[in-house]
């Protein structure tokens, strides 16, 4: 490890840096000073257990043999599309869509391929995986829906949904649905309990049929969603190295963006998390200390780092001053696609008011969060989260199709505590309450069909951080014909 520029000045006494990254477990480099600690942190996987997959393959024949015999027959209404991904949230946000399909036939870790000719896939890959940042937003629930209408072929559920070990002899529970025109939907990994669907059942565009989990052969919770057709999977991405029509009605791009998804201060100090602990997210979170000496931990989330990345943190005090800064490069000599980052500070919070905490990196400013210095500890209370902005995608919900209710207003300091928030989504349809569910998820979905021409639609969302409710703010539009 490379020396590096270090700074100290006014009442910073010690810092520590953790940059969790690496495409392998186990790595961990420590600077001489103890200043740097670098971990290994791989990019999530999953997979369907063979006996799962071959009791899904089996479960799909039967399915088409017994259509066969009661001669149904399909008529095609349109073009195969997905008019969204079929996962609470908005990808590059609170979620992150880490693997396409491998479309390279060779076996081998270095022999894969996705869509767009990179490598956002793993060797022998059958779907996309779609990630959520924590167990804890898992508790809170983060719904998954149909993408299509259809018919329920399988479903399954009862198995523990909490795994971090990537194993074969992990059965998971999942949902398979028929969606027309030789497709069906593979739906993985769901949370126990969560399955809202049974086989026969009928479902439309947007009905929720289960919540993510980590269930099955999988070490992070995630949504594991799969197209087959009765004797393949299918990729329904297209690129350079997948050309041909697109089965989406908006693709999802490979997401190569630099962002911080997730940032907050603790009391103490934070520890180098492995894995496990990361997931279960188990630091308090605060944004009140109390006047004195105290240890401020800070953690952020960040997708993209790029290669040889440099860092500014500071520390102000309520008239502005610096009283603290440590800068330097991470000292990652490639782009790191996820990137967990904490600092320690022992810091002498000297003056009652509002001090703040910046990050910039590569001379952009990442965060510029504020927190408070109070008298005494009764003065630490929890506040609501901040007001949110929301709208209707589309604007005018469509009859036949589903709509979504998008939360507008980001991720970093959606608290004025740090707090995971979490939304209350309440849909009426003339006035009459329709779907109401509470979820850690940036979007909420109405099913096609339960709103019609000239109805009056709307989403009311209500934040909250489990204790106290922010200020709700409602949406609303008018369906129309198709």
């Amino acid at each position: 490890m490379t020396s590096r520029a270090v700074q100290l000045f006014g009442s910073i006494s010690m810092m520590a840096i953790c940059l969790c990254v690496s495409p392998v477990w186990g790595e961990a480099i420590h600077s001489a000073d103890g200043v740097m600690t670098l971990q290994g942190f791989p990019r999530p996987k999953d997979a369907i257990a063979p006996a799962q997959r071959a009791h899904i393959q089996a479960a799909i024949a039967a399915y088409e043999k017994d259509k066969a015999a009661r001669g149904v027959r399909e008529k095609a209404e349109g073009p195969y599309r997905y008019p969204f991904f079929p996962q609470a949230g908005i990808q590059g946000q609170d979620l992150y869509l880490s693997n396409f399909t491998d479309l390279d036939p060779r076996s081998g870790d270095t022999m894969i391929r996705d869509w767009d000719c990179t490598d956002y896939t793993y060797d022998g890959h059958s779907g996309h995986d779609s990630l959520i940042r924590s167990f804890r937003e898992q508790a809170i629930g983060v719904p998954v829906f149909a993408a299509l209408g259809g018919v329920v072929v399988e479903a399954h559920d009862g198995e523990p949904d909490m795994n971090t070990v990537w194993s074969p002899d992990n059965m998971a529970n999942y949902a398979i649905i028929d969606h027309g025109s030789g497709f069906f939907g593979v739906y993985f990994h769901f949370r126990r309990g969560s399955l809202a669907v049974a086989p026969g059942q009928t479902v439309t565009s947007g009905t929720q049929i289960g919540l993510t989990g980590s269930s099955g052969f999988s070490n992070w919770p995630h949504l594991h969603f799969e197209t087959d057709t009765a004797t393949n999977w299918v990729e329904p991405s297209t690129g350079p190295c997948n050309p041909g029509e697109s089965l989406w009605v908006s693709q999802p791009p490979v997401d190569r963006a630099f962002g911080a998804n997730e940032f907050y201060l603790s009391p103490g100090t934070i520890s180098v998390p492995d894995r496990d602990t990361w997931l279960l997210d188990p630091f308090p979170r605060t944004s009140t200390f109390v006047k004195g000496f105290q240890t401020v931990g800070s953690l952020m989330d960040l997708h993209n780092l790029p290669a040889n990345a440099d860092y500014d943190v500071r520390v102000l005090n309520p008239h502005g001053q610096v009283v603290g800064e440590f800068s330097g490069p991470f000292g990652n000599s490639e782009l790191f696609e996820l990137a967990f980052l904490f600092f320690n500070f022992r810091l002498d919070l000297n003056i009652v008011g509002n001090w703040r905490y910046q990050m910039a990196i590569n001379d952009s400013f990442v965060v510029d969060a504020p927190f408070k210095v109070v008298a005494t500890s009764r003065q630490v209370v929890n506040r609501p989260p901040n007001r949110i902005t929301a709208r209707l995608s589309p604007p005018h919900p469509v009859e036949g199709q589903a709509v979504t209710c998008v939360v507008q207003s980001g991720l970093l300091l959606r608290d004025p505590d740090f707090d995971i928030v979490s939304y209350r989504y309440e849909w009426r349809v003339n006035n009459r309450l329709v779907r109401a569910v509470t979820s850690a998820g940036l979007t909420d979905l109405l099913a096609a069909g339960v709103a019609h021409s000239k109805n009056k639609v709307s989403c009311r969302v209500t934040p909250t951080d489990g204790k106290k409710a922010g200020p709700a703010t409602t949406v609303n539009g008018t369906a129309v014909a198709p």
